[in-house]
This record gives C-alpha cells, sequence and structure tokens, in this order.
C-alpha cells in the first residue's frame, strides 16, 4: 500500500495528512500473524490501521490513554494502552522491532506533554545492528568490529604507546644500525669471491673479509638483544598501563554492565586481548618496522648491483600484494568468530567450575562434559577454518617468492657466462634476494596477526569507550551533606528493563536515627529498593532525596561510604578472614575487628578455626557454613561505623539461636543509625519503628508491628503463614 492510498483511507475518519504526527508500522498482527499493521498518532488520535493480516482498524481518543507499556511475550510482545485503569493489547510486533515501540512510548509521552516529535527516530535503523553490514552490535553505542576503519584503530593504539616515544625512537636508531650491519655480509662475500677466491689478487684480504664477517655477525647479534631487550620493556609497560586502565574503567562502570557481561568474556579481555599489545610493540619493532628498513635498503643494494635483475626480482610483489588483501578480507571477520567461540567457551568453564560442588551434587558431570565438548567444538572449528586457511596461504606466498629468485638464477647465470656479470656479484645479488623476501614474506604473513591484533583491540577499547548509564554529579567530596540517614522516597519508579517496571511510584520516608523493615514476597520489589538506596541503578521517574538533597546530585562512590551493606548472599575474598572483617576499612586494628566479630556473634566460631583471625579463607568463604559466611559480613558491615545500615534478609542463613544472639547486638549498635533491615523472618521485626509491606512493586501496608497485625492485612497473613509453620517444624 503507497503513502497516498493510506492518507486516502485515513480521510474516512477524518485525519489529513497535515495532522499526522507519528507514523509508524509493526509486522505482526494481534493474533501474531505476519502482517503489516500502520500506527497513525495525532495530535488528539491514537490509530490502528491494518494493511494485511487479521486485525481492526483502531481509534483511540489520546487523551483517554493514561500510559503505555510493553508486554514482553516469547518471540514477540504487545504494546498496551492504559484507559481507565485497564491496560488492553493494541499492538503485536516481533522481538526485532522492540526498539521501535520503546521510542514509539516515549515519543508519545512527548506529544501528550506538548513537546517536540519525530517519526524519524522511530523508523530509523535498528540501534542494534550495523547499519552497513547488519552485524549485531553488543549495545546501541558500540561500533561494528567489521566496518571500523583500522586506521582509527591504529591511531589510538599510537596514541596509547604515546609515552613511551622517546624508546620508541631509541628502538628505531639500533634497529637502523642492526639493518646496516646485515647489508655488510654480501658484499663482503662478493669482495671475497671476486678479488680473493677468483682472481687470487689479494689473497691477504682473507683474513681481515673473514675477521670483519665475524664482526659484522656478532655485532649484528648484539643489536638484535638491544632489540628485543627495548621492545620487550616497551611492550609489557603498555601492556601494564593499559591493564590498569581497563581495570579501572571496570571499576567506573554501573553495576548493570556487569548484569550484561559475563566474567568469562571480561577477563578473557583482561588476559589474551590485552597481551596482543605486547605482541603489537616486538611486531612494531622487530617486525613491521625492521621489515620495511630492510626492504628499502635491500632494494637499493639490488639496484645498485644489476637494474635488469632488480626488476625481475620485483615481479612477484604485485601477485603477493592482491594475495596478502584478498586473505586480509577472508581472514578478518573469521578472527571475530574465533573470539566468540572462546569466550563463550570461558563463559561456560567459569560458571561449571564455579558451581562444580552443584554439578556433583546432582550427579550432572556427564552432561557438563557434552556441553563442553560442544562448546570446545565450535571454537575448534572456527580456529581450524582460520589456520587451515593460513596453511594454505604460507605456502602459496612462498611459492610467488620462490619464482622470482628462480628467474634470477636464469638470467644472472646468462650474465655470468657471457661475461656481462662477475660470479661475485651474482652470489651478492642472490644473498640479498633472500634477505628481501624473507621481510617482504613477513609482512604478508603480518595480515593474520594484525586481523588478530585488531579484534583484540577493538574489545579492549569497547570497554574504553562504555561509558557508565549513572550520571555521576561533579559534586566534590567537599560539598556532600553531614549524611545522617534521613531518606526520602518521591514517587519512584524503576524496572530492569525501564518497560516492565518492579518500582511503582512508592513514596515513603526514613527519619535519621529509625530502624525500619521491609517485607513482601520473594520478587516484590524489596531488594530492588536497597538497590536505588545505594545508587547501583538510577530512577527512571521521581527522585530519591539524603538528607534533602537528590542522589543524582551526590557520587555515589562518597554516597556508599556512608552506607554499611549486608547481602543475602555473602561474598568473602580469597584471605584471611581478619582482612574479610576490613575490607570497608583497611586501617582497621585487631581490636576494631575483633569488636566487630563479637557483635556479629562471630568471635567464638572463628576462634575455633585452625588460625583464628588469620585463618585462610577459600574460593568464597569455602570451608565455612552459611550462617558463618554471613555472620563475618554482618561483621565487615558493622566496623565501618556508618550512619545507614542496610540489612538484606542477612540473618537467613543462620539458626533461630545465633540469629537471636545478632539480633540483640545489632538493635543495641544500631541506635543513632538509620537502618533498614529485609527480614526473612518477620518475628524479628517486632522491634522496629515501621514496617513496610511491598507488594508487586508499591507499598501497599505499613506501620508498627502492633498496627500492622490489628490491621489484619497482609502482613497480618504473613505472620500467621510462618507462625503455623514454626508450629509445625516444633512438631516435627
Amino acid at each position: 500500500m503507497d503513502n497516498d492510498y493510506l492518507f486516502k483511507k485515513l480521510n474516512t475518519s477524518d485525519v489529513k495528512k497535515s495532522d499526522i504526527k507519528i507514523k509508524t508500522y509493526t509486522d505482526l498482527d494481534i493474533s501474531g500473524n505476519p502482517a503489516k499493521i500502520w500506527i497513525i498518532i495525532t495530535e488528539n488520535k491514537f490509530i490502528v490501521f491494518p494493511e494485511s493480516g487479521m486485525q481492526d482498524e483502531i481509534i483511540l481518543d489520546l487523551s483517554r490513554i493514561q500510559s503505555l507499556k510493553i508486554r514482553q511475550t516469547v518471540g514477540s510482545a504487545f504494546l498496551q494502552v492504559n484507559i481507565d485503569n485497564l491496560f488492553i493489547d493494541v499492538i503485536r510486533f516481533s522481538n526485532s522491532l522492540r526498539y521501535r515501540f520503546e521510542d514509539l512510548i516515549l515519543q508519545i509521552e512527548n506529544l501528550k506533554n506538548k513537546k517536540e516529535v519525530s517519526d524519524k527516530i522511530i523508523n530509523g535503523h535498528p540501534p542494534l545492528l550495523c547499519p552497513i553490514c547488519g552485524l549485531p552490535l553488543q549495545s546501541k553505542l558500540s561500533s561494528c568490529p567489521k566496518c571500523l576503519q583500522q586506521g582509527n584503530i591504529m591511531k589510538r593504539v599510537l596514541t596509547l604507546i604515546g609515552p613511551q616515544t622517546g624508546w620508541i625512537f631509541i628502538l628505531l636508531f639500533f634497529t637502523i644500525i642492526g639493518v646496516g650491519l646485515s647489508l655488510l655480509p654480501p658484499q663482503l662475500i662478493r669482495i671475497l669471491i671476486d678479488d680473493v677466491l677468483t682472481t687470487k689478487d689479494h689473497i691477504s684480504w682473507l683474513p681481515f673479509i673473514v675477521i670483519a664477517l665475524v664482526s659484522a655477525a656478532f655485532l649484528s647479534a648484539l643489536i638484535t638483544m638491544i632489540v628485543g631487550t627495548i621492545s620487550t620493556s616497551v611492550g609489557t609497560k603498555v601492556t601494564y598501563e593499559l591493564r590498569e586502565k581497563l581495570f579501572k574503567k571496570l571499576q567506573e562502570l554501573s553495576i548493570d554492565y556487569y548484569d550484561q557481561h559475563s566474567v568469562g568474556s571480561l577477563i578473557a579481555r583482561f588476559l589474551s586481548d590485552i597481551e596482543a599489545f605486547n605482541g603489537f610493540v616486538t611486531q612494531a619493532g622487530q617486525g613491521f618496522l625492521l621489515n620495511i628498513i630492510l626492504i628499502i635498503g635491500i632494494g637499493i643494494m639490488l639496484f645498485s648491483i644489476n637494474v635488469r635483475l632488480a626488476i625481475y626480482v620485483i615481479i612477484p610483489i604485485p601477485f603477493v600484494i592482491f594475495g596478502t588483501l584478498y586473505f586480509w578480507e577472508k581472514i578478518y571477520p573469521q578472527n571475530f568468530q574465533v573470539w566468540d567461540s572462546r569466550s563463550k567457551m570461558s563463559n561456560l568453564l567459569d560458571n561449571i567450575l564455579s558451581g562444580m560442588k552443584l554439578v556433583k551434587a546432582f550427579s550432572q558431570e556427564n552432561k557438563e562434559i557434552e556441553r563442553f565438548s560442544a562448546t570446545s567444538g565450535k571454537y575448534m572449528d572456527a580456529l581450524r577454518e582460520v589456520q587451515i586457511k593460513t596453511a594454505i596461504f604460507n605456502p602459496i606466498m612462498t611459492f610467488l617468492f620462490g619464482v622470482g629468485g628462480f628467474i634470477v638464477w636464469y638470467a644472472g647465470g646468462k650474465k655470468v657466462l657471457t661475461g656481462s656479470l662477475t660470479l661475485g656479484d651474482l652470489m651478492a645479488f642472490l644473498s640479498y634476494i633472500g634477505m628481501f623476501y624473507a621481510p617482504l614474506s613477513s609482512l604478508a604473513l603480518l595480515s593474520t596477526w594484525f586481523s588478530s591484533f585488531s579484534t583484540a583491540t577493538h574489545r579492549i577499547f569497547e570497554i574504553l569507550d562504555t561509558e557508565p548509564t549513572l550520571e555521576e554529579s561533579k559534586l566534590s567530596a567537599k560539598n556532600i551533606p553531614d549524611i545522617k540517614g534521613n531518606i526520602e522516597f518521591q514517587h519512584v519508579h524503576f524496572g530492569y528493563d525501564p518497560y516492565l517496571p518492579i518500582i511503582k511510584d512508592v513514596s515513603f520516608k526514613i527519619n535519621a536515627g529509625e530502624a525500619i523493615g521491609i517485607v513482601g514476597k520473594s520478587g516484590s520489589g524489596k531488594t530492588t529498593l536497597i538497590n536505588l538506596i545505594c545508587k547501583f541503578y538510577e530512577v527512571q521517574k521521581g527522585n530519591i532525596y539524603i538528607e534533602g538533597v537528590n542522589l543524582k546530585e551526590i557520587s555515589s562512590y562518597e554516597l556508599r561510604k556512608h552506607i554499611g551493606l549486608v547481602l543475602q548472599e555473602p561474598f568473602l575474598f580469597r584471605g584471611t578472614i581478619a582482612d574479610n572483617i576490613r575490607y570497608g576499612k583497611p586501617n582497621a586494628n585487631m581490636d576494631e575487628i575483633i569488636q566487630a566479630a563479637m557483635y556479629a556473634n562471630a568471635h567464638e566460631f572463628i576462634m575455633k578455626t585452625p588460625h583464628g583471625y588469620d585463618t585462610w579463607l577459600g574460593e568464597s568463604g569455602s570451608g565455612l557454613s552459611g550462617g558463618e559466611k554471613q555472620r563475618i559480613g554482618i561483621a565487615r558491615a558493622l566496623l565501618c561505623d556508618v550512619p545507614i545500615l542496610i540489612l538484606d534478609e542477612a540473618t537467613s542463613s543462620v539458626d533461630t539461636e545465633s540469629e537471636k544472639k545478632i539480633q540483640d547486638a545489632l538493635y543495641n549498635l544500631i541506635k543513632g543509625k538509620t537502618s533498614i533491615i529485609i527480614a526473612h523472618r518477620l518475628s524479628t521485626l517486632k522491634d522496629v519503628n515501621r514496617i513496610y509491606v511491598i507488594d508487586d512493586g508499591k507499598i501497599i501496608e505499613w506501620g508498627s508491628h502492633q498496627n500492622l497485625m490489628e490491621l489484619k492485612g497482609v502482613y497480618y497473613k504473613l505472620i500467621k503463614i510462618q507462625t503455623e509453620l514454626t508450629k509445625i517444624e516444633e512438631f516435627k
């Protein structure tokens, strides 16, 4: 259907072409069949107009639409409109068009708020596909690894190496000297053959020529050692600085970055990808740079001996250049397949090895062997494809270079027989040919290494170019308010997927020094509230205030210095128990560590370990029970002595007796501190100032334990259920 016919049909609905503010289409009808359904938005109308498919025309008054959201299903999703507090499915689309309808919601909201709108944003190229080649991108801001200009990469690489410029010039100086020394032996051999061995006119020169050959070889070896030492030092220095820079960048990135990227792939970038820079400096100093200078120097020597023979030598070069470029086009994209399959294998290894206890508990060793075998097989296939092409390319290049040498043997041999060229000149010429083709061959084969290097470099720059999703304030540490613990939520909305909100219009206030409890069923949004207070994520609507200052205006780094957090699943690092407790306060002395451990009811079991506080903990605190790990996590938070203390089901893994002791210590310690407690056992919240009951992202009840029990609502039912379960356990 062309636009004229579309506008003609719309005229029957009293819609003119000039009235249209937004126009787009979807690829499915409401039943999920392939179709083309137009969506037309005017100043006051929302129109769904089917060109094909099983869907009726829909015309809605835009003012009646309170909000819009996306309802995700398997393989497709629905655009829903909220009319009279009821969400209705009006449009269906495949997941490939999700970006379009996410932007459509924003454009409709702008239209309703009298802001400027445009359907160019909606109907543009998919943001997660390269507009040139269609290759999937990791994020909207990612550059395409296939289409990225290599010149841009090299410019950035040279910028990183910039601080080592002085050493690079020294490297260049010694490289030139080394090339000069390598050009000397063929000339000495020419003199030896023509003036000493053939004519016997200068027999006395023999020992001096041999000494000169030995000296040239010795000095050449010495220069090679110097160049190798400098290039290695520069390479390791650049690698070290880049690794530091990359790690610093990862510390700056927001939590959601780690939600989307596996640990295995990030580790791979730190190890194999960064090491590619070390290889780059080595190749640049002892490979590319050396070969270029050698080619220039040897080329001059060849033409100085015999111009015609020198021309014969360069006959294979155009074929080599063509073959190298062709090989580059074929091999470069496949390096990404090698990297992708290797990254997936690394991720799988990380998951399996981290969960080895679970694998063995459920006797799934054979299944995991099969999974690893399949993943490793894909890596093998991708790597084999690259290496087979390399194995084919290398002999072809060697043969092409050899053709030039055969031509010189024939043409040069005829010249020697006719007397127009001496035997010494021919031998020197042939020596230079061997020296000439070797760097040319290395440069041709350099394409294999460079394609791998470019792939690795792109992945590193991808991290360095990633911007944190949290817009950190430029507020300095001196301007941060004196945080005492006054916290206020004002109409906060948040979802890890912005169109699937978890927190919905939440408002409440916590005064400094208050202890409040947050309860609700799993998935209701309790932990998400904690994530927002700690500024792990930015709210999408509404505001959170600390001491009356918007959280958006406070640096997350400085904010978290004032918050003690005990997670539901505490993480312990490899190290001693004392080091794990003092993690948040590195300068804490042993008296402070022991006191915090005693408050957390951890001192007794710590002293039973082989070396007390100096006991070394394994991976994730292996060797300790879940309750013991949690008590160390609590001690770590208590040691920081911060004004805001957050316990996210921190006592869920301890027995009832230990929990009672911990709670007694906590309630003595949290006096004067703002405490937010998400509790697994609701009975532990009896003495808090206030309890908030959250369900489906909304606060549905709040008050003291006594008030909520008298209300006999959701909290009352939860208490009754837990009481009954406790009685059953006691009866058993």
